[in-house]
């Protein structure tokens, strides 16, 4: 939502200290990209099929008669590293709560081979964390990763942007921040669809 003030002309002031810009959610990001894979789908775009087919065959969802929004939604909420949509919506939406499913978001299989460290305990994590100022902790469904900056960056995102400060480098802590929010846009836009 903008709130903007009235210059002479009714135009709006866009740098006005008056106005105030909200990130949308990340999970607007998936909204927008179901759209498009929906209408793409209804006509006939191959490489839309290929990689609706290759999704639901990942999942074993059965191919639907006529693609709906619906369909899309979970298609490409899969793809962002979440069971469906609704998955998607609470956690990208800042409503999961300790101990939920995170999904998958902040992995790549192009961080299998990079060294990490796994947690099931986030206390255990945060121990080790502590200790190590360049390390990351990153949740992973209902576990917690440590991880160096070339893993950041093979997930398509840049270790030295000043979000991964503001949320203390703790995607786990920094959740429901407009520092999470921004860094969780950033690795959506990483994962082509």
């Amino acid at each position: 939502m903008t709130k903007t003030t009235s210059q002479g002309s009714g135009a709006a002031a866009p740098h006005s200290p008056n106005t105030i810009h909200a990130l949308p959610k990340p999970s607007d990001e998936l909204k927008v990209r179901a759209r498009l894979l929906v209408n793409a789908l209804r006509r006939n775009d191959p490489d839309a099929l290929s990689t609706a087919l290759a999704i639901s065959a990942k999942r074993r969802w059965p191919e639907p008669q006529a693609w709906t929004l619906t369909h899309c939604m979970n298609l490409v909420s899969a793809r962002a590293g979440f069971d469906h949509w609704d998955h998607a919506r609470r956690v990208l939406g800042g409503e999961a709560q300790a101990g939920d499913d995170m999904g998958t978001l902040w992995y790549d299989d192009a961080c299998g081979a990079i060294t990490n460290q796994w947690f099931a305990d986030y206390a255990e994590a945060l121990a080790v964390f502590a200790a190590d100022a360049s390390l990351f902790l990153l949740p992973y469904k209902r576990q917690f990763v440590l991880v160096d900056r070339y893993f950041i960056e093979a997930l398509g995102l840049d270790a030295s942007a000043p979000e991964w400060s503001e949320a203390g480098r703790d995607m786990v802590a920094g959740y429901r921040s407009a520092a999470w929010d921004a860094l969780a846009h950033a690795r959506l836009r990483a994962i082509r669809n």
